[in-house]
């Protein structure tokens, strides 16, 4: 059973292709979370009829759709909308004839549910605590929640050593120690060989408070022709602002929130991937994910200095830091000579950090397989 921070029709970023490499091994209950009442009808659910809903999403993925209070992440109702959660889902499990063997927790506000069987694995995704005003979240309902999930939990995972360091040093009431389960990649699912490459820098993922906007507008300052594919999630007024001048720029092509056969036809043609995250508490316990997918495609890549780029020490990540020195990496990787060899070089990096490999050592870390549907399922009838 995972139990995510995110919808299924959210951005398909950690929960979504952990889950997706998982399910290609064992059964998976994907437990969306509730649904205030009064927005059922704008998700195409029906709330007269109060009625969880359960959907088949993807091959292994069971979706469970469930309804909750008005404002159920408030400090005075989150106890109460745990209980209906966890009713929901024990009514699921009901209609499905079924007991996971494992429950996995990766949201800053739900908690495991009472009386569902199976091993509690708590993965902390980001930096929760930090990250709390960027999510719109209750910081004290996070830090209360994920105090009380590190307590419960049988197996503690983080997704960079940042971020499992800083957990073991923050919350030291724990029973276990937390494991390092980082983001993977897909080498080569999507992108396709053999695509001449372009002048221009490509930029993938969310567009928010997280980007370094100064090293954005000197790459844009530097005349480098700039592709951005990913939705607008900032908050912030002035990061609205920066970001609408950016944009605008003529260097800049900005494609929104694309597919991700679409997404790939573009990297096989970028010249070159960014990371430019800002240097802040939230980053630094983060491990980005466009990093493996720039390297799956072939592509070089510049980032900023963060502690999941130095885990993965390798030459093929260049570091830039500050506003000249990351615009000269980016126009020194764009004017180096097209090399088949150093592509095949950072494909075979990226396929030793597959989703398929995070799959494998979390299945390790709940242990043997149980009789289920599938012979090693997540979930036994």
């Amino acid at each position: 059973m995972y139990i995510p921070g995110s919808r299924w029709e959210n951005v398909q970023g950690t929960d979504h292709r952990l889950a997706a490499a998982l399910a290609r091994q064992v059964a998976v209950l994907w437990v969306d979370p509730p649904l205030p009442v009064h927005l059922a009808f704008r998700h195409g659910m029906n709330a007269l009829r109060v009625r969880n809903e359960l959907s088949n999403v993807a091959p292994g993925i069971t979706r469970l759709r469930s309804f909750s209070i008005p404002g159920f992440t408030r400090p005075g109702l989150a106890a109460i909308a745990k209980g209906v959660l966890g009713h929901a889902i024990r009514s699921a499990l009901r209609a499905m004839k079924a007991s996971p063997v494992a429950v996995m927790v990766s949201s800053p506000t739900s908690g495991f549910p009472t009386r569902v069987a199976g091993r509690k694995i708590l993965f902390v995704t980001d930096d929760w605590v930090a990250g709390a005003p960027l999510m719109g979240l209750s910081g004290p309902l996070v830090r209360r929640t994920l105090r009380r999930n590190l307590r419960e939990a049988n197996i503690a995972a983080a997704v960079s050593p940042h971020l499992a360091e800083s957990l073991e040093v923050s919350f030291p009431a724990r029973p276990a120690s937390v494991v390092v389960l980082p983001n993977g990649c897909d080498p080569g699912k999507e992108t396709p060989r053999r695509v001449d490459r372009s002048d221009n820098a490509a930029l993938v993922g969310q567009l928010n408070e997280r980007l370094d906007m100064d090293l954005l507008e000197a790459v844009n300052d530097a005349g480098v022709p700039l592709l951005v594919i990913g939705p607008r999630t900032e908050r912030d007024p002035e990061t609205g602002r920066r970001l609408d001048l950016f944009l605008a720029s003529g260097n800049v092509t900005w494609l929104g929130e694309l597919p991700a056969a679409e997404l790939g036809q573009h990297l096989a043609a970028a010249g070159v991937g960014l990371t430019p995250y800002a240097d802040t508490a939230f980053n630094r316990a983060s491990f980005p994910l466009k990093t493996l997918d720039y390297l799956a495609a072939g592509v070089p890549v510049v980032a900023t200095d963060l502690p999941a780029v130095r885990w993965l020490n390798t030459e093929l990540v260049t570091i830039g830091s500050g506003r000249d020195e990351f615009a000269k990496r980016v126009q020194q990787a764009l004017a180096g000579p097209h090399d088949p060899l150093a592509e095949e070089r950072r494909r075979h990096f990226a396929g030793l950090h597959t989703w398929e490999a995070r799959a494998n050592q979390l299945l390790e870390l709940v242990g043997p397989a149980r009789p289920g549907r599938r012979q090693s399922g997540v979930l036994r009838q």
